[in-house]
């Protein structure tokens, strides 16, 4: 006796094909269309956080530098001179453009000191600093 399968115009008993149980074509390339953009989805946030982060340690570092500026102006003088000093500063590394500058303010016993930071080849600062210094009195920042 001979096996007849479905649709088969063979005389004998049918027998029914098999359909291997996998996905279609169609099915895995909306499962690929669908994995793509989450990937995207995914990968820009991360680009967007490391480069956030970057700008941060980036910021973090001036600051300090502002600071070490600072506390050397206030280390030579307490009552420092009016005018502008540039420098370059290095730390952490990388070396720092610092300009500071001493002005005076309305009031006679206030000096406004002020300090920026910038990249060496930035022309914009990544930090500044502003304080003041007060004749005979207590020293104050913001």
């Amino acid at each position: 006796m001979t096996e007849r399968r479905y649709g088969s115009r063979v005389p004998g008993p049918a027998v029914p094909v098999s359909r291997s149980s996998g996905f279609t074509l169609v099915e895995v390339l909306v499962a690929l269309v669908i994995f793509g953009v989450i990937a995207a989805s995914v990968l820009k946030t991360m680009q967007g956080s490391v480069r956030q982060q970057a700008a941060m340690e980036e910021r973090l570092a001036a600051s300090w530098v502002a600071q070490e500026v600072l506390a050397e102006i206030r280390v030579r003088s307490p009552w420092p001179p009016v005018g502008e000093k540039a420098e370059r500063v290095p730390l952490g590394g990388r070396e720092w453009q610092v300009t500071a500058t001493v002005e005076d303010t309305r009031e006679e016993r206030m000096r406004h000191i002020i300090v920026e930071v910038a990249r060496p080849d930035g022309e914009y600062p990544v930090f500044t600093l502003d304080a003041w210094a007060a004749k005979g009195g207590q020293n104050g920042e913001r």
